[in-house]
């Protein structure tokens, strides 16, 4: 199933298009990619049915491994970001991705290739809030694997930046930025528990033994903060640090208290974006 839908988003890529070809041969292309798609839905839905079957007691012992096998980075990985899939075939992948990760972890966790490939179609849903149904699936299962992500081990020889610990602090980050959009109202309540959970859990973390004299980092939602306000060019330094400042000074260690600091923050954050908008359209 998951090579047919590989191969059907392939097959899709290469029909050709109504705007270099005849129109009989543009409708044999339109009917392929049709055709294409179908198989592609078709597999889909099979792969998800195996991954949260309806009877877990009666499902062979074998098949988390052949699940696990299907999310090889030449199977369902060949479609992370792919363009050539639709809005529905996208959502189906994701929560194929999300499932797996939520159903199938004790097999996806000694898999590394395979989590990775779910981490970045993770990262690709919570990097569209602008479809929120996608957004949400993709939020839901981070919030239930966070705890376990963060004391996943990293893979021997993995880039700094391609384990799981790094890709989890991507995902955050894209949390953290929807949550600071005022234009994704509708998510900030999902944002706001996924990222308290997050601050939570790196509180009761114990501390790592420093490596050298230099002083430890800040806590996770700091750290987080401090990168999301590198992507706030308008703003300057002055700016960032009374952001900065306020936000860690205030009390956050209950949702409560954490859902109003968020929203001094975000308010804040969009008066100082929409001072510096003015003073730089009364420049010219």
């Amino acid at each position: 199933a998951a090579a047919a839908a590989a191969a059907a988003a392939a097959a899709a890529g290469t029909t050709p298009s109504s705007s270099s070809v005849g129109g009989g041969a543009a409708s044999a292309g339109a009917a392929a990619a049709a055709g294409a798609d179908g198989v592609m839905c078709v597999s889909l839905r099979l792969l998800l049915l195996l991954a949260d079957p309806p009877s877990p007691s009666r499902a062979p012992p074998t098949l988390p491994l052949g699940l696990v096998a299907a999310v090889g980075p030449a199977q369902i990985g060949s479609l992370v970001g792919s363009p050539l899939l639709a809005p529905p075939r996208r959502r189906q992948l994701l929560l194929l991705a999300a499932t797996l990760l939520r159903r199938q972890w004790r097999v996806i966790s000694t898999r590394p290739q395979e989590l990775l490939v779910l981490l970045r179609l993770l990262h690709h849903g919570l990097s569209s809030p602008a479809d929120p149904p996608s957004f949400r699936t993709c939020l839901a299962a981070l919030a239930e694997v966070q705890p376990r992500l963060a004391a996943q081990p990293s893979p021997a020889g993995a880039a700094a930046d391609a384990t799981p610990e790094a890709l989890h602090l991507e995902l955050l980050l894209l949390a953290l930025a929807a949550r600071l959009d005022p234009l994704h109202a509708s998510l900030h309540d999902e944002t706001t528990e996924c990222l308290h959970a997050a601050a939570l859990a790196d509180a009761a973390r114990p501390p790592s033994p420093p490596a050298s004299s230099e002083a430890a980092p800040p806590p996770l939602l700091l750290q987080l903060l401090q990168r999301r306000l590198l992507d706030e060019p308008a703003l300057g330094a002055g700016e960032k640090q009374i952001l900065y400042d306020a936000f860690a000074a205030a009390d956050s260690s209950d949702l409560p208290s954490f859902r109003r600091n968020l929203a001094r923050l975000c308010h804040d954050l969009t008066f100082f974006r929409a001072r510096a908008l003015f003073e730089h359209s009364a420049v010219f």
